[in-house]
């Protein structure tokens, strides 16, 4: 794994730079002495939480982030809970009406999925990974309607977010893999315009039987209760009138 802090170091950084922001400048919005704010950028200091609060909102950096950042910032006080899924996970997806998965983030990968999703997300089945069904499966571009967008913040935050959460080799497998599509290197080198909400909220999914673009709310409901777990329960429902 990645240094957590570097992951948080980069991130500021780079979100800083894409502000348009000096260090004298965000360090005047978010009472932080740039000398301080060179540290934390340069992975010489450790930011309390007070300062990475202050940080975020004077970067406007969205929660999902948010929650992120300070999660590596803590990660190293807690046991990596197994991406164990039991009988009783696959039945309660089965369960769901709509589409369902359980997936192990933020490397996408499918680990169970309900017969709902697999209808929708033709190909896209355990043991996939999301990130690279988006982009080599040509069925993709046909089940998702905005698939350029919903490609490209995804594929933003699994750089963001993958650092200090997957092994660098898992990553460099994925980068290695998903490589092999035409947009990769924009969609991986460029901030999306709609970053702030990598996960939708809400995205529009062709519906299998008519053909019908849906919108559709994405859940991704983490399990941070016995039994602890490192992957998220993943559901689009459809948008009511």
């Amino acid at each position: 794994m990645e240094d957590p802090n570097a992951s948080i170091s980069r991130y500021l950084r780079e979100r800083r730079e894409s502000s348009g922001l000096t260090r004298a400048a965000l360090g005047a919005a978010a009472g932080i002495s740039p000398a301080l704010i060179q540290k934390i950028e340069q992975g010489t200091r450790t930011p309390t939480l007070e300062a990475l609060t202050a940080l975020f909102d004077a970067l406007d950096v969205p929660e999902v982030f948010r929650d992120h950042l300070v999660s590596l910032s803590v990660a190293h006080r807690y046991d990596s809970p197994p991406s164990l899924v039991r009988p009783a996970d696959q039945v309660l997806i089965d369960g769901i009406t709509h589409p369902a998965s359980l997936q192990l983030h933020p490397v996408f990968e499918v680990l169970a999925t309900n017969a709902a999703w697999r209808l929708v997300f033709p190909g896209l089945e355990t043991g996939a990974s999301m990130l690279e069904w988006m982009l080599l499966d040509p069925r993709a571009k046909t089940a998702m309607v905005d698939w350029e967008q919903q490609v490209h913040m995804c594929v933003y935050a699994f750089r963001v977010m993958g650092p200090g959460l997957a092994a660098r080799a898992t990553i460099a497998e994925i980068v290695e893999t998903c490589s092999r599509a035409p947009e990769w290197e924009r969609f991986w080198t460029t901030e999306p315009p709609a970053a702030h909400e990598p996960d939708g909220p809400v995205v529009r999914l062709r519906d299998p039987h008519t053909g019908a673009a849906t919108a559709m709310a994405v859940h991704s409901l983490g399990a941070s209760l016995v039994p602890r777990r490192d992957w998220s329960l993943v559901v689009y429902s459809p948008i009511a009138d």
